[in-house]
């Protein structure tokens, strides 16, 4: 086997991946849904926290999520097919890498991932490095069909033979399947968005406020901010070295609200169960470094989907390694106080 053909798989792995990842996008019923653990306003939320590049999420995408979603999604679609196809596969490839190291230095939650080849986008740029270099040189790709001109392939793009001595216009038929591409890229965009039903919310249960939305400790107004998991305390003076977070009835039962640890200035997330009993945790997801939210019950990462226990802290499912640490807080006097872990 030539070298070429042994980074077919990989190839066709990288293009089937892309397409795959935007139909995922689109299909998913809350990615466009306000509120859902998937919305990509709250993965948006998520990945500019604590980027180098978060700015640029600020700036340009924040303000129209719906739209970067949708921007990112079809970008994706069309790579995979040309990568797969073979056809502009260095400049497919090329745009692959950029967008992969952008999502790993700029864009989510990559760029927090420690031990680095844990993250998944950086794998991706250098998996990308040889196509841009080399293309699909060697393998079956539609570049190498254009580079030897078939008076097949011509008549299909052009709708007629070359004349006797007339070289085909190879550009005139990139461009073409290019436009082409590009049609089956919407296309497959839009049967997925079609496809994707109706958003329910998870597991039935009403919403929890989001934690950047609910008025709970740290909300506008409140001075002071830390992290706690440990039960509510009852009493008419604070520990030694507590941190007020505000009146404890601004936080009812079944929500949460994130602020930031007395430690190191980190998201924690502080949660009232139905019992009334306070819990907390650092907000930082030990998957790539989101900052978790809570809604149906559960700790939710927005940017992979991992989940934890509202009462423990444990990975109940999806990709996090383990589970989030628990912080310090008690109530006393009406007033909730977060401890230094």
């Amino acid at each position: 086997m030539s070298p070429a053909m042994a980074l077919l798989p990989l190839r066709l792995f990288l293009g089937v991946t892309f397409v795959y990842a935007g139909i995922q996008k689109l299909s998913d019923p809350g990615f466009f849904h306000e509120g859902a653990p998937t919305y990509i306003g709250t993965q948006l939320h998520g990945f500019a926290a604590g980027t180098p590049g978060g700015f640029v999420l600020r700036t340009f995408a924040l303000p129209h999520p719906i739209l970067a979603g949708v921007g990112v999604a079809l970008t994706e679609i069309l790579i995979g097919l040309l990568v797969s196809a073979g056809l502009l596969t260095r400049i497919a490839a090329a745009a692959g890498l950029g967008l992969n190291l952008l999502l790993f230095l700029f864009l989510t939650a990559s760029w927090h991932t420690s031990p680095y080849f844990l993250g998944p986008d950086i794998v991706f740029v250098f998996a990308w490095l040889p196509f841009v270099l080399v293309g699909a040189e060697g393998q079956p790709a539609i570049d190498n069909v254009l580079a030897r001109p078939s008076a097949a392939f011509s008549r299909r793009t052009r709708l007629r033979l070359p004349e006797a001595g007339e070289a085909p216009e190879s550009a005139t038929t990139r461009r073409v399947l290019l436009a082409e591409f590009a049609g089956m890229a919407v296309a497959i965009a839009g049967i997925s968005a079609l496809a994707k039903g109706t958003y329910s919310a998870a597991r039935g249960l009403a919403a929890a406020p989001h934690p950047r939305t609910s008025k709970g400790p740290g909300a506008a107004g409140e001075a002071g901010s830390a992290h706690g998991a440990s039960p509510s305390g009852s009493g008419s003076s604070p520990p030694p070295g507590a941190v007020r977070l505000g009146s404890g009835n601004r936080l009812s039962s079944g929500q949460a609200a994130t602020y930031s640890d007395p430690s190191d200035g980190s998201p924690d997330i502080l949660i009232r169960d139905e019992a009334g009993d306070l819990r907390a945790f650092s907000a930082v997801c030990t998957h790539a470094g989101c900052t978790v939210g809570y809604q149906g019950g559960v700790i939710y990462c927005p940017c992979h989907g991992g989940e934890y226990s509202a009462e423990t802290g444990e990975v109940i499912a999806g990709p996090p390694p383990s589970g989030l640490a628990p912080r310090r807080v008690v109530e006393s006097g009406g007033q909730i106080y977060a401890l230094p872990a």
